[in-house]
């Protein structure tokens, strides 16, 4: 089960919150940071070290959510 949550439900939990977190905060790098910070925390207090590969993953996941979302909403403001 933890697999499955590692390669599915935590990468699109990630993708969706750099969607939304763009959305409403408007700044990629806080949107990132925050999406790091919450699963670098996950990684020492749920799940062991060897989770850390996945915190840089899940990052990117969400600045690509960001940036994807970012680039809709200057392509409907034009």
């Amino acid at each position: 089960m933890e697999f499955f949550m590692a390669l599915f439900i935590f990468p699109l939990l990630s993708f969706l919150f750099g969607i939304i977190g763009q959305i409403l905060i408007k700044k990629i790098y806080i949107v990132v940071g925050i999406t790091f910070l919450g699963w670098f925390i996950a990684t020492f207090t749920i799940f062991n070290e060897s989770f850390l590969i996945w915190v840089f993953i899940y990052s990117l996941l969400a600045l690509l959510g960001a940036l994807i979302a970012g680039a809709i909403q200057k392509y409907r403001k034009k």
